[in-house]
């Protein structure tokens, strides 16, 4: 069964609204503007037809349709990688613009999508293939690139960041989450072998992925982190499972399952795992905020176009100032955060020991913050500018309203890292009169 309504029409994007589109934007170079042109016609031509198939295929109820995406998956991601746009960590010599500069221009571009001149009609993104090449081909190929030996490099990443085969980083757990000091997942030392015992949640990729970067307690002490062969999806004693989300819906997040896998001990990246974890953590941020800010362009320019088309009440939504003020206002500050952005990914290919600086972590984490709940904000817009057509299945797919709500926390780091006092506050152990102290009394 289609849950489209027939006479619910398609929202017509007519043309894009200039401070929407990058290629006009004058934060980006030449070089930055020429790679951009070629992903957007990248897209075009070689992802858009399946990108729709995706879209096409979340209309269709009482029918099984996750073999028809993984298919789809898998080919984009394929796709992606043939043309260096899965992972950027082994073709810095192919491209004048940086590494991690295109690394997130890819981000932006994926989620938000561009109008076409040539075809005359809007290419849309997708979120869900975004996160899936954001796990793979960066929180899975970065950290190995970084600590593998050459033998690991030519068995674990080249596989991955070459020839498009689906990488994960199995991180998150049931009990808790991102918080990496309470990972209980073992791995324990038996001869030539590690065996890994416990679960993952919310693993992009899990399911389809080829090869997994998991981290544990090795001998129930130091964090590590070991390359996982999944054998596609074989690997005896390792189960994983969809986990249904409300957006994201072309993701394929998961739930893993080792139940004493036995992994060759040669499969141990070198290093402590907190190390291996938090060295593609601030380049993670910046990603999630370009996507955060491709997705915010998608939604403002679609609730621009259907401002200028719906009627009510004898006015077009655009007339209303309750429509048009937050539109103009989200537009100024996307704009805002992109110009950071782009300065602070710039920094990062010129100075790549940046990486390691507390300073430019904490930015790049204020500005994942920003940019996740401006995209938020957007698609709560967006959804009461559409009025009861948004709480349609039809209109949900088409603009991603709820893919939005999925990444606005961000794996639980906002809550910590939200304020510098909360980042004083975890830097020491209050004793329990200091902690009394700083309980405000009630008196009844």
């Amino acid at each position: 069964m289609d849950t489209r309504i027939a006479e619910f029409s398609k929202i017509r994007i007519s043309k894009y609204v200039p401070e929407l589109d990058l290629l006009n934007n004058p934060v980006l170079n030449a070089k930055e503007k020429e790679f951009l042109a070629e992903l957007y016609e990248f897209i075009e031509k070689e992802l858009d037809t399946e990108l729709r198939k995706l879209e096409e295929l979340n209309y269709i109820v009482e029918e099984p349709t996750q073999e028809k995406k993984r298919d789809l998956v898998v080919n984009i991601m394929k796709k992606l990688s043939d043309k260096g746009y899965y992972s950027t960590v082994l073709n810095e010599d192919d491209y004048e613009v940086g590494r991690i500069t295109r690394n997130a221009l890819i981000a932006y571009a994926l989620c938000g999508g561009r109008w076409s001149e040539y075809s005359e009609r809007y290419i849309a993104g997708n979120y869900s293939i975004e996160m899936g090449r954001l796990a793979g081909g960066t929180l899975y190929c970065n950290p190995v690139n970084y600590a593998s030996n050459e033998f690991q490099k030519e068995k674990f990443l080249v596989p991955v960041a070459k020839n498009g085969q689906i990488g994960a980083s199995a991180m998150t757990e049931f009990n808790a989450g991102s918080d990496i000091f309470r990972m209980e997942l073992a791995l324990h030392e038996r001869d030539d072998k590690i065996i890994a015992k416990g679960k993952k949640l919310f693993i992009t990729n899990g399911m389809i992925a080829d090869y997994i970067i998991l981290y544990g307690r090795l001998n129930n002490g130091q964090l590590s982190a070991i390359v996982v062969d999944t054998e596609h999806q074989q690997l005896k004693d390792f189960r994983s499972t969809r986990i249904s989300t409300y957006g994201m819906t072309d993701a394929f997040v998961s739930r893993l399952i080792f139940d004493r896998v036995e992994i060759p001990k040669e499969n141990l990246l070198r290093g402590h795992g907190l190390d291996i974890a938090f060295h593609q953590l601030t380049e993670e941020r910046l990603v999630i905020s370009a996507e955060a800010l491709g997705d915010t362009m998608k939604k403002l320019l679609y609730s621009h176009a259907y401002a200028l088309q719906r009627i009510q009440f004898e006015r077009r939504l655009h007339q209303y100032q309750v429509i048009r003020f937050p539109i103009s206002s989200k537009i100024r500050e996307l704009n805002l955060l992109f110009s950071a952005l782009i300065q602070y990914v710039r920094q990062l290919d010129k100075n790549p020991e940046l990486a390691g600086s507390k300073l430019m972590a904490a930015n790049a984490m204020g500005l994942k913050i920003s940019s996740t709940e401006l995209g938020f904000e957007s698609a709560i817009h967006c959804f009461r500018t559409l009025g009861g057509r948004g709480f349609t299945r039809q209109y949900a797919n088409e603009i991603g309203l709820m893919d939005p709500y999925c990444m606005v926390h961000g794996g639980g780091s906002n809550y910590v890292l939200e304020d510098s006092e909360s980042r004083r506050f975890f830097k020491f152990k209050p004793s329990r009169n200091e902690l009394d102290d700083s309980i405000p009394r009630i008196d009844y």
